[in-house]
């Protein structure tokens, strides 16, 4: 068994290829992986959808689940909040690999939109990449503060909790667990139309098509809602992927019995902010 990632014609899309190149190209290897194992999972039917267009039968959909325990909204710090946004901004975060595929420049241009329409906002960017030069220098004059590589799991959680929203603009991301563990911790997400994020976002959130403000249209638009509503929406949406579904879900793509609603012990996130 294979666990597909990523969107290989999304991915050769980023690299210079045309659309009709990347597509043939990914096509070809999503075949020969295909043929090359039992089953293929795919963490989303966003993802699954690359190959069953090949018709491709031995594919199954096993989503990921996100530790409930260590994201959740109780994990909110003023203090953190405080010296983030210390004039009572909208705090916006971004959180992933600064590569060119996650497409952090958006999560810049949506604040920068923001301030041009008078909309005191500030952008936290957790995560490192070889795009972190670029980006700081687009950022220059913004309210935009990098934190680089986050080791702390516990800062970690407590920033996921205390943002007003969570942007995810990488358009070919099969699944989102950045997005996944902010919504665990009560804060909506905006997220490309065009990945998968919108079938594990659901109404907790609003997906984007469109530039810097098209996201900063929606990001206003979250702000309009009731806070409580948000954070309830978002924790609910994220309760449906529990580590032991995920587990469940894993078993079956192994032919084995689900297993029976047992306390998963010792299954954490592997997502760490710059290596994913």
């Amino acid at each position: 068994m294979m666990v597909s990632h990523e969107s290989l014609r999304g991915l050769l899309g980023t690299v210079g290829l045309g659309s009709h190149a990347a597509r043939a190209l990914a096509d070809r290897l999503n075949r020969a992986t295909a043929e090359s194992y039992d089953i293929v999972t795919c963490t989303t039917e966003c993802a699954a959808a690359e190959f069953r267009t090949l018709g491709v039968r031995n594919v199954i959909h096993a989503p990921l689940g996100v530790d409930l325990d260590h994201f959740r909204p109780e994990r909110y710090d003023q203090r953190l909040r405080d010296w983030l946004a210390p004039n009572g901004e909208l705090l916006l975060v971004h959180c992933g690999r600064l590569s060119p595929e996650k497409r952090a420049d958006l999560s810049v241009a949506t604040l920068a939109e923001l301030r041009r329409r008078d909309v005191p906002a500030v952008l936290v960017v957790a995560g490192d990449g070889p795009r972190r030069r670029a980006l700081e220098a687009r950022a220059t004059g913004l309210l935009v503060r990098f934190l680089g590589f986050v080791t702390d799991g516990d800062l970690l959680a407590r920033l996921l909790a205390t943002a007003d929203v969570a942007l995810a603009p990488g358009p070919v991301d099969t699944f989102g667990l950045a997005a996944l563990e902010a919504l665990a911790s009560g804060t909506p997400v905006v997220a490309n139309a065009r990945s998968a994020l919108p079938e594990v976002v659901s109404r907790a959130g609003i997906a984007v098509n469109g530039d810097g403000a098209a996201y900063a249209d929606a990001i206003q638009d979250l702000a309009t809602r009731p806070g409580a509503d948000r954070r309830r929406l978002a924790r609910e949406r994220a309760e449906h992927f529990s580590w032991p579904a995920a587990v469940d879900g894993f078993l079956r793509a192994h032919g084995l019995p689900p297993s029976s609603g047992r306390t998963v012990r010792g299954v954490q996130s592997s997502y760490q902010p710059g290596r994913r």
